[in-house]
């Protein structure tokens, strides 16, 4: 009797239970993919930060070696200036030697001077 009535029950509003059965799904359906695209956000999140975390590291190191090669630059660039002052300081050394041998030949010895730039330069001597 009760499967009865509830077969003509079933009979009589049967659109209304299809409509009730399909927003069930509808509604099942709605929080299983809420929640998929939950832990889909969540493991996003998780390997956003992780990628932030490894980019910082990789920035921190490149500006450590960034640092490092400014040093050597700088340490390179004070090498050769010192290594440069120092030629400048032989060189003057040197022409004032030669300055002073120069003059000291002129005043003794005008023919070894004069076969000296002549042989030097390859000016030809004109009397």
């Amino acid at each position: 009797m009760i499967k009865q009535k509830l077969m003509q029950f079933a009979l009589k509003n049967w659109r209304e239970l299809l409509v009730i059965f399909c927003l069930s799904l509808v509604a099942i359906k709605t929080q299983m993919d809420y929640h998929s695209l939950s832990k889909a956000y969540e493991t996003s999140r998780e390997e956003m930060a992780l990628q932030i975390t490894s980019l910082r590291d990789i920035h921190t190191e490149e500006l450590r070696q960034r640092d490092e090669a400014l040093q050597s630059y700088r340490r390179t660039i004070e090498q050769i200036q010192e290594s440069y002052l120092l030629s400048v300081a032989e060189l003057e050394e040197q022409k004032e030697k030669n300055t002073a041998e120069y003059v000291r030949q002129f005043s003794q010895d005008r023919e070894a001077l004069s076969d000296e730039i002549i042989n030097a330069y390859g000016f030809e001597l004109v009397e």
